[in-house]
């Protein structure tokens, strides 16, 4: 008997789109289009797995991952495209399977770190630190301190990606005593800040080393938090903060 098709909600329709914010994921065409001021649907609900898998296509994926419990679980379910389902759907191939498979499996992994964001509180005053970056006059100033961010090279693996590591130490190289500057105003005003916010992130960097996330994911993921925390100007203040936290032995 087969599977019947069913009707996606409109809040799972978006929850869907949102998920692959709004292309396609596999050609980046975006999924809506405008005319007349008004807009019009280019996506269609695809099954990772097909619904109704043709004799042929049990083969051809037999002994490959599934995702969800039910083929109409949202976990098998993708927004793409009308030209990329079409190209996906016929002929089935596997390894344009495998990257749906892997597409989703981010996805899905990245909204199980969103929950987990609500767990974890960073305190306000953390986001008068990084509006500081855009704006404070004495980051004009050069330290006269020849400062070398040793401690991030002896602590990242070979998981990090080079652009990354880079990035992390010139971070620590521009921003470093800037922001411990920073921390230290706060301290003065006896509600010790430093020290709460980095049991925090100490916190929320173990919950990433006990789930096995490798150093780039697990950056990448304190970043997305902090940045989601504290909505700073751009994602550059949150790299920063993560960066100074690296060099200052709370992440890794």
């Amino acid at each position: 008997m087969p599977n019947p098709r069913i009707n996606f909600s409109p809040a799972q329709k978006t929850a869907l789109v949102a998920q692959v914010d709004r292309i396609c994921p596999l050609c980046a065409e975006p999924l809506f289009y405008q005319k007349n001021k008004k807009s019009y649907v280019n996506y269609e609900i695809a099954h990772i797995y097909p619904l109704n898998a043709k004799p042929h296509e049990k083969d051809l994926l037999g002994g490959e991952e599934i995702l969800g419990d039910d083929l109409n679980d949202e976990e098998n379910l993708i927004p793409l495209c009308k030209i990329c389902h079409g190209k996906y759907d016929k002929p089935r191939t596997v390894s344009e399977y495998r990257e749906l498979v892997s597409i989703k499996k981010k996805i899905i992994e990245k909204g199980a770190e969103e929950e987990h964001w609500k767990r974890y509180h960073i305190e306000d005053q953390v986001s008068a630190i990084i509006d500081a970056l855009y704006d404070d006059s004495s980051l004009d100033i050069d330290p006269e301190i020849d400062f070398s961010p040793k401690e991030v090279d002896e602590k990242l693996d070979d998981s990090m990606s080079e652009p990354t590591h880079r990035k992390i130490k010139r971070n620590v190289q521009d921003y470093f005593f800037f922001v411990r500057g920073k921390f230290q105003d706060l301290d003065e005003t006896g509600e010790l800040v430093s020290e709460s916010v980095s049991l925090q992130v100490k916190a929320f960097y173990v919950r990433q080393k006990a789930a096995g996330r490798s150093q780039q994911v697990a950056f990448d993921n304190i970043v997305d938090w902090l940045n989601a925390k504290t909505r700073p100007e751009t994602r550059d203040g949150a790299e920063i903060l993560a960066s100074f936290f690296v060099q200052n032995c709370e992440i890794f």
